[in-house]
């Protein structure tokens, strides 16, 4: 019987000296619709590259990288943005997370493909310095969702922002459309 209650205790000790997870910031579940003409046509050249496969340095409408297919895609929209992740970071005009819009840029840093395990990320993301230099971006498409050109999916994918992985890696947004 003495025996049991000082297992109790140990589990009960252990439970109570957890670490809570610190809560990402929230992302806007719902972003009107493209209601802009420059907005509109980005919402055509998004679809004109969905069925699109992954290439690093690719350009094409068949196949291309995270940059490419934003600036191709911005390109078609009749609007010209830099080739590069880090050029398109330092263009455009910067956004809070809380005023994201249709169209804007993600940015993101090599933080889901570091050496240490997600788990280890996940509970340590305090303790590793966050590198600043882009290697992602994907194009905001509103209700938490972004589309880009994925290396790991193979092709253009849309993907949810609140995922821990992706708000951990944000580094910056970037709004290139002016209406």
């Amino acid at each position: 019987m003495g025996g049991a209650l000082i297992l109790l205790s140990l589990l009960a000790g252990g439970c109570a000296g957890k670490p809570v997870k610190p809560k990402p910031p929230a992302v806007p579940e719902a972003a009107a619709p493209p209601t802009t003409p420059s907005a509109t046509r980005l919402r055509e050249a998004i679809g004109y590259y969905l069925s699109a496969d992954y290439r690093y340095g690719g350009t094409t409408t068949t196949a291309l990288d995270c940059s490419g297919f934003v600036m191709k895609t911005y390109e078609r929209a009749g609007i010209k943005i830099p080739r590069t992740t880090e050029l398109q970071l330092q263009g455009g005009m910067p956004v809070p997370l809380e005023n994201l819009q249709y169209g804007d840029l993600l940015f993101f840093n090599k933080y889901c493909n570091a050496k240490y395990s997600y788990a280890t990320a996940s509970i340590f993301s305090g303790s590793f310095p966050k590198d600043e230099k882009p290697s992602h971006v994907g194009i905001y498409i509103g209700n938490g969702r972004f589309i880009h050109a994925s290396s790991s999916k193979g092709g253009v994918t849309i993907s949810p922002l609140n995922q821990d992985c992706w708000m951990r890696s944000l580094i910056g947004i970037r709004r290139y459309l002016k209406e």
